[in-house]
């Protein structure tokens, strides 16, 4: 996670960020590397540059309008692609995360396809002269407060009383676009793309916030979207049923909801307020981040020690620290319900574990590439030494949804663990 690599990745990151050509990241790392094999520094392995094509199935590689660059670096067991588009470079810090951006490349693509109907320049006319252009300033230019802004009814009223206790994350619209109108057109356009309206993809949301805009003032809601594209073909993305129920409340409350609605639930769970107040104002979270984590945790009824989730998600520094900590909620909760009864949440390090009935611990961890380094050995030290006269420990699992390398799979094997790769399919399986 981000703060466990910050030493290493800054040692490299930091040099080679900026250097978007392939071909220069070889020669770069040439200079370091000589070999394509793992190499081997003393007792510990040495992350090496990966190949794209080696790592990535058909479909995540290239398609109409990206193509993965094939050089893939690794920092503290987290793979970090770069994809060429036609408006410009986007980067993906691991796996999951690469699915998430191919799949925002395709809703891009499909709105810029609206942008040329005649549908979109009626609607773009129509918004230029409606009663609402004005607001355009507001939705560009966002103020940091609602007053003097109309108020509407219903779920509206006890929104604006949400909004004054706290300040709004980076990912989130305005408030003034709320009570507007707009983000809830912006919801819609995002649910029918199947794409995180609060996405921190720049190019995503500049395309997002044009058309509905468009749809908004224009008068037109999320009608532009069937004249004449549905949205983008061949999503990678196939959602879970805890997702399918997620993005449905996504779609149906402002951010103020769900901050209310969390809230409701982490209450419920015994978690004192003050734990809840930081995690819910936590500005490295988006919504759909703290929505997920909550109900994946409010879903694993009877669990002991949830709090300890969110206290350790209080570690967040970045919106990698901030999704990892989503796909370790809804793979515990995945094998919570698939696999076996998780009895206990365990905080180890800066991360949590599970503990079964069956006196397992299991660590859920969306892990790209684990090779057996220093960081690793001490890893895995600290889940045996989780073993207590009152915790009796009879094996340890690792779930990660990438993969090891054969050393490290050895390592693990002499200690005792059982070490599951892949097993995206198996805790977070598609809804049929």
């Amino acid at each position: 996670m981000n703060w466990i690599i910050r030493s290493q990745k800054s040692q490299y990151v930091r040099r080679f960020a900026s250097c978007m050509n392939p071909a220069l990241w070889i020669i770069i790392f040439a200079m370091y590397v000589c070999n394509p094999q793992i190499v081997y520094s003393d007792d510990y392995e040495t992350p090496v540059v990966l190949n794209a094509h080696k790592i990535l199935p058909p479909g995540l590689l290239e398609g109409k309008d990206y193509r993965v660059f094939d050089e893939v670096v690794t920092y503290g067991f987290t793979n970090y692609y770069s994809i060429t588009t036609p408006f410009g470079i986007v980067e993906a810090e691991g796996e999951d995360m690469l699915r998430v951006r191919i799949n925002e490349i395709k809703a891009i693509s499909a709105l810029k396809e609206i942008k040329k109907t005649k549908a979109f320049g009626n609607a773009a006319k129509q918004a230029a002269t409606s009663s609402v252009k004005g607001a355009w300033n507001l939705i560009t230019h966002p103020v940091n407060t609602v007053t003097g802004v109309p108020k509407g009814v219903g779920r509206l009223f006890s929104r604006v009383g949400e909004m004054f206790k706290g300040k709004r994350g980076d990912a989130e619209d305005s408030e003034t676009k709320e009570l507007l109108g707009f983000s809830r057109v912006k919801r819609q356009y995002a649910h029918k793309l199947e794409v995180d309206a609060y996405s921190s993809n720049e190019f995503l949301q500049k395309e997002l916030n044009s058309v509905s805009w468009a749809g908004f003032a224009g008068g037109m809601g999320v009608k532009l979207l069937t004249a004449p594209v549905s949205g983008p073909a061949g999503m990678i993305i196939k959602g879970t049923r805890l997702t399918y129920g997620m993005n449905k409340i996504m779609l149906d409350y402002a951010p103020e909801d769900l901050r209310r609605l969390n809230r409701k639930n982490l209450q419920q769970m015994g978690i004192e307020d003050s734990v809840i107040e930081e995690f819910l104002l936590h500005p490295k979270y988006s919504p759909r981040h703290k929505t997920f984590i909550v109900h994946a945790l409010a879903e694993m009824e009877g669990v002991k020690n949830r709090e300890q989730f969110i206290k350790q998600a209080l570690y967040a520094e970045s919106e990698l620290d901030a999704f990892i900590f989503q796909r370790v909620a809804e793979m515990m909760y995945g094998y919570h319900k698939k696999v076996g009864t998780i009895k206990e949440i365990i905080p180890v390090r800066r991360l949590v574990v599970g503990y079964t009935e069956e006196q397992t611990i299991v660590a859920t961890l969306p892990l790209d590439y684990v090779y057996w380094t220093e960081r690793a050995e001490l890893g895995s030290a600290a889940l045996v030494g989780l073993a207590s006269a009152d915790r009796p420990v009879k094996q340890v699992e690792l779930w990660i949804t990438g993969a090891v390398t054969p050393r490290t799979m050895q390592e693990l094997n002499n200690r005792g663990f059982i070490v599951k790769e892949r097993i995206g399919g198996i805790l977070m399986p598609p809804s049929s």
